[in-house]
C-alpha cells in the first residue's frame, strides 16, 4: 500500500519543481529530502523484512522461507524494472529533454515501487491458497 502511495506521490513531482538554474527553495529541499528518506526507509523495510519492534521469535515466524523467497524474487523484479526504465529513459533522451535530477527521480521511484509491489503481490498470492 505504501509503495502505491509513494509512486502516486512521486508523479506529482514533475512539472512542479525548480526552474532551471535557479536556487532551490526551502520547500523544494524538503520535498527532495522527504523523497530520499521515504525511499531509503521503504528499501530498508523491503530488504530486512521490517518488524524491528517485535521480539526475535516473532521475527523468525514472519521471516520464513517463502517470505525470503518472495523478497528475493521482488528484488530481482526491481532490478529488471530499473534496467527497463533506464533503457526507456536512454531511448527517450534524443527526443525529450530529460534532466539528470528527473532521471534520478524516476529511477529511484521505480527502484522502490516495483519490488515493493511485486513483494505484496507474491505474499497475497501465497496467503490466498
Amino acid at each position: 500500500m505504501f509503495s502505491i502511495l509513494f509512486f502516486v506521490w512521486q508523479g506529482s513531482f514533475f512539472g512542479g519543481h525548480v526552474t532551471p538554474h535557479s536556487p532551490l527553495r526551502t520547500v523544494e529541499i524538503v520535498m527532495l529530502g522527504s523523497h530520499l528518506l521515504l525511499a531509503v526507509v521503504l528499501l530498508v523495510l523491503l530488504n530486512t523484512g521490517g518488524g524491528w519492534r517485535y521480539g526475535k521469535a516473532v521475527r523468525a515466524l514472519l521471516d520464513d522461507e517463502s517470505t525470503r523467497a518472495h523478497r528475493a524474487q521482488a528484488l530481482a523484479s526491481g532490478f529488471w524494472g530499473l534496467a527497463l526504465c533506464a533503457l526507456g529513459l536512454y531511448a527517450a533522451a534524443p527526443f525529450v529533454r530529460i534532466d539528470a535530477e528527473e532521471a534520478a527521480h524516476v529511477l529511484l521511484s521505480v527502484a522502490v515501487a516495483v519490488p515493493a509491489l511485486r513483494f505484496v503481490m507474491l505474499e497475497r498470492r501465497a496467503n490466498r491458497g
